[in-house]
C-alpha cells in the first residue's frame, strides 16, 4: 500500500504558494472586475446600479460594431497567413542550412524583438508615407507616377503588424523543424519522392504543431494589438483595441469599454480552446 502525503503537506504546493497568489490579484481580479464594469449600464450624472447585459446586446445589435469585429478577424487572419507563408521558408531555411554565419542569421531574426514596438512602429510611419522611402523607390522605378496612399489605411496597419509578428512565428517554427530528423527526408528521396513529396507528405505534416502554435500566438497578439493600428490607422481606422480605447479615454463610457475588452478576451480564448482540441486530435491520429 503506497503512502499518499497529503496535498496541504507537498512541497510543490508551497512553491506554488507566490506565484499562485501573484496571478490571484494581477491577473484573476483584473479580469474579474472588468466582467462587473462591462455588466453595468453608464448613464450620465448618476452611478451605474444592477448588473444587465445591455451593453453585449448593445454591441451585436448595432452593425457598425459588428463590422468593426470582422474587420479585427479579418486582420488577425490575413497576418496570420502572411507570417506563416513568409516565415516557414526562412525557419526552415534557419534550421536545414549549413553555412557558417546561421547563428548569426538566427540573431538577425531575433534582433526585432530586441527593439519597442513604438520605435519599430514609428519607422514605418516614415517608409509608408507619401514621401517615404517605398512611394520613392515605387516612383522613381516608374511603377507608379504617383504616391500610392499607405499610411492611416488597412494596409499599412497590416504591413506593420506582420513586421511585427514575423519573428514570432518563425521562432515558433523553428523549435518545431529542428526536431524533424533530416534523414526521413532522405530516406523519401531515395525512394523516388521530389521536393514538393517530401515536403507536403513529410516536412508539412510533422512542423503542424508549430504552424498551430505560431499561428495561434500571431492571431492572438494581433486582433490585441494598439499601438500599431493606432500609429499606422490613424484615428479613421477602428479595431476593437482602439475601439476600447476611445469608449473608456475619449468616450468614458466605461462599462461598453469593458465589454469590448470582454468579447475581445472571449474571442482569444475561443481560440485557444480550439488550437487545444486540433492538438488533441492530433495525438488521436498519431496513436
Amino acid at each position: 500500500m503506497k503512502f499518499q502525503m497529503p496535498w496541504r503537506q507537498h512541497p510543490v504546493v508551497y512553491l506554488l504558494f507566490p506565484a499562485g497568489v501573484v496571478l490571484l490579484i494581477f491577473f484573476f481580479f483584473p479580469i474579474f472586475f472588468l466582467l462587473l464594469l462591462s455588466l453595468r449600464k453608464y448613464v450620465i450624472g448618476s452611478i451605474p446600479s444592477g448588473l444587465t447585459l445591455a451593453n453585449f446586446f448593445h454591441f451585436f445589435s448595432d452593425p457598425f460594431y459588428l463590422d468593426v469585429l470582422l474587420s479585427t478577424l479579418k486582420l488577425g487572419v490575413l497576418v496570420t497567413c502572411i507570417t506563416l507563408v513568409l516565415g516557414y521558408p526562412v525557419a526552415y531555411f534557419l534550421v536545414r542550412t549549413r553555412l557558417p554565419f546561421k547563428n548569426w542569421l538566427r540573431m538577425a531574426v531575433i534582433s526585432p524583438l530586441l527593439v519597442s514596438v513604438v520605435i519599430r512602429t514609428y519607422g514605418w510611419l516614415i517608409l509608408l508615407s507619401d514621401r517615404g522611402l517605398v512611394n520613392q523607390m515605387l516612383t522613381g522605378l516608374g511603377i507608379v507616377e504617383q504616391p500610392v496612399k499607405m499610411l492611416f489605411t488597412y494596409n499599412g496597419v497590416l504591413i506593420g503588424l506582420v513586421h511585427v509578428f514575423l519573428p514570432l512565428m518563425i521562432l515558433s517554427l523553428v523549435g518545431v523543424i529542428e526536431n524533424i530528423n533530416p534523414s526521413l527526408e532522405d530516406a523519401a528521396e531515395n525512394l523516388g519522392a521530389n521536393w514538393i513529396q517530401r515536403f507536403l507528405w513529410i516536412t508539412l505534416p510533422l512542423s503542424l504543431p508549430g504552424i498551430i502554435a505560431g499561428s495561434l500566438l500571431v492571431f492572438s497578439l494581433s486582433i490585441a494589438a494598439y499601438v500599431t493600428p493606432q500609429l499606422l490607422g490613424g484615428p479613421s481606422l477602428l479595431l476593437l483595441s482602439t475601439m476600447v480605447f476611445q469608449q473608456i479615454m475619449v468616450v468614458l463610457d466605461w462599462g461598453f469599454g469593458a465589454a469590448i475588452a470582454v468579447i475581445l478576451l472571449v474571442m482569444t480564448l475561443m481560440i485557444i480552446f480550439i488550437y487545444t482540441r486540433i492538438l488533441n486530435l492530433g495525438k488521436r491520429w498519431e496513436v
